[in-house]
């Protein structure tokens, strides 16, 4: 669902100030104007004296300014047609930070395509090439190849993440899932993040919803370090983060909504997120799937007795054929 301020294009600038004061403008839409009429992209309801909120049927997204192939154009010069060819899995973003999946290349070819790459993002302080990813708390395994420091901050629907993307993984592929994830809660909510990290989830659901409590278990300490900094930094005081295994930590039958955001044989843990909802309430449950096996992995989730409804949708592609998929779970005792 993304939802606009309909307005008369004569009173569109002085709405669009007051919906950026507000911080409520969605950046990864554009303004579009419609017979007559500016729509302007907003992150939740608002009302607002002469505009009429709608659902946009044909939202226009905000466009990086170049794509991939633009970027390999660019580095034609310096790596040969094989090279490139293996150069693969486009880039992002992380506050300053680039990050890249080059190929294998000789150290001063890295450091020419690092400051090639800089130039082409004159914002960026520091470009790195990730490599694998590693161990149960998926620590990456990153090369510097222009710059030196692998500590930002990250901005995103107004809310801050520091994190050392030399130690930990920040996917910027999921803005959609975390932007619909800070609107989906309410004052009156107890809500649970069994998988924290730095606070992905759980900065932005708390800052927007502003719910009664939110539980943030992590079991990375590094990570669990990040999100109590992102805590501060966001100045939030309705987040109780825990450190520890969410299998052990995570308390009972007072949760309205369970956040499950780690999506490797999840089915592990779904027993200890039912017994954290209270009578009723819902767990946001991720996992990776081939489009066709999710009919199969809801009609198995639909076995489990205290699951009474399911939707789920695609967050994003993964890897070839296989999606990222989160399944929204209506539970009751």
């Amino acid at each position: 669902m993304y939802l606009a301020l309909r307005v008369r294009k004569e009173k569109a600038e002085k709405l669009r100030r007051k919906v950026i004061r507000l911080k409520v403008i969605d950046k990864s839409r554009r303004i579009i104007v419609n017979q007559g009429y500016v729509e302007i992209p907003v992150l939740k309801k608002v009302e607002l004296e002469d505009a009429e909120i709608i659902e946009q049927a044909s939202p226009v997204f905000a466009k990086p300014r170049f794509n991939f192939d633009y970027v390999k154009e660019k580095l034609s010069d310096l790596l040969s047609k094989e090279e490139l060819k293996k150069f693969r899995g486009g880039w992002e973003l992380i506050g300053d930070i680039l990050i890249v999946n080059l190929p294998d290349l000789q150290k001063d070819k890295k450091r020419e395509v690092g400051k090639r790459l800089k130039s082409l993002f004159p914002k960026v302080k520091t470009v790195v090439s990730r490599k694998a990813i590693r161990d149960e708390f998926r620590k990456p395994e990153v090369e510097i190849i222009y710059g030196s420091e692998t500590i930002t901050v990250h901005k995103e629907n107004y809310c801050f993440f520091k994190i050392d993307v030399s130690k930990l993984m920040f996917c910027a592929g999921n803005i959609e899932e975390r932007r619909r994830m800070a609107f989906i809660s309410n004052r009156n909510e107890v809500v649970i993040d069994m998988f924290a990290g730095i606070g992905q989830f759980t900065i932005p659901l708390a800052k927007h919803s502003k719910p009664k409590k939110v539980i943030a278990i992590e079991k990375n300490p590094v990570a669990f370090g990040y999100l109590k900094e992102n805590i501060a930094l966001n100045e939030l005081d309705n987040v109780n983060a825990i450190l520890g295994d969410c299998r052990k930590v995570t308390p009972e039958r007072i949760a309205d909504r369970v956040i499950m955001g780690y999506f490797f044989t999840p089915e592990r843990f779904l027993a200890k997120a039912i017994n954290a909802i209270k009578k009723h309430g819902v767990i946001h449950y991720h996992d990776l799937a081939k489009k066709d096996e999710i009919e199969a992995k809801e009609k198995k989730l639909k076995e489990v007795k205290e699951i009474k409804e399911i939707e789920h949708r695609i967050v994003k592609s993964y890897a070839p054929r296989v999606y990222h998929v989160v399944f929204d779970l209506k539970v009751e005792r």
